[in-house]
This record gives structure tokens, C-alpha cells and sequence, in this order.
């Protein structure tokens, strides 16, 4: 199980990932030798090969964006997330170095955490804010 959060890669890593990459629209593909990663999601889980987890089975136990609170922190780019992530799970698209052989991801999170310590996007993961009203309409139609 990993917990997996593009946006943090993003963030910390501006001059070399973009967030177009991070949100699965990049047309500037990553090469890792014969292989060619279209985001920054599989290129995450394929890491984790290298760093001797190959026969492990990838549970992806949290992933998210947030919708406010920092650079690129929007509703509509956790839809574009949320959408692909699930699109690319419950079709079994895999990865490059396991094409076909799907992912099982789990969303985060149900409810934003306005005490929860740190920066300000770290509080704004939830579909539901701390008052329980709706921050975004999730589909998964």
C-alpha cells in the first residue's frame, strides 16, 4: 500500500513536473528508457520497482488534490484527477511497465480538515467541507 499524491510532486518539483503532467493532459511524454510514462501517477508507481517492490501488488491506499489553498489547488483540477484516476482503475489500464494490469486506488478525502496543521492545501483534500456541504460534484458516470 502507498499513499500517492501527484500535487506534492508537483509542488515541490515545479521546474521539472508540470501540472499538466500531474493531471494526466501533458502531451510531453516522459521517456524511462523503452518506456514512456503520460503522467505523473504512473510514473510514481512504476518507481516503486526500482526500488525493489516489482512483485508487490500496488495498493494505492490514499491519492487526492486539493481544491484550494495553494498553486494549482482548483475544483476543477481535482475533478480532472479524481476522473482519470478512476477512469484508469476501474478499466484496468495499468501502468507502462504493467500495462493492462489496473491499479486499485482509494480517493482522499471525504471531509476537508480546517485544523489540521501545515500548509493551507493540506486542509482542503475532502469532497465534503468540515460543514459537510459538498466543495465538488464527484462522478464517476
Amino acid at each position: 500500500m502507498v499513499n500517492l499524491f501527484p500535487y506534492f510532486s508537483y509542488l515541490n518539483n515545479r521546474p521539472y513536473v508540470s501540472v499538466d503532467y500531474a493531471l494526466f493532459r501533458d502531451p510531453n511524454y516522459v521517456h524511462d528508457g523503452a518506456l514512456v510514462c503520460e503522467n505523473l501517477f504512473d510514473a510514481s508507481v512504476d518507481a516503486l520497482e526500482r526500488e525493489g517492490f516489482g512483485d508487490v501488488e500496488v495498493v494505492v491506499s490514499e491519492t487526492g488534490w486539493p481544491t484550494s489553498g495553494g498553486e494549482a489547488a482548483s475544483v476543477e483540477n481535482v475533478l480532472a484527477y479524481k476522473r482519470e484516476v478512476v477512469r484508469r482503475s476501474v478499466e484496468g489500464v495499468g501502468t507502462p511497465k504493467k500495462a493492462g494490469t489496473g491499479v486499485e486506488v482509494y480517493l482522499f478525502g471525504l471531509f476537508d480538515e480546517n485544523e489540521k496543521g501545515g500548509e493551507e492545501y493540506e486542509r482542503h483534500f475532502g469532497i465534503f467541507g468540515p460543514d459537510g456541504l459538498k466543495a465538488y460534484d464527484l462522478s464517476f458516470n
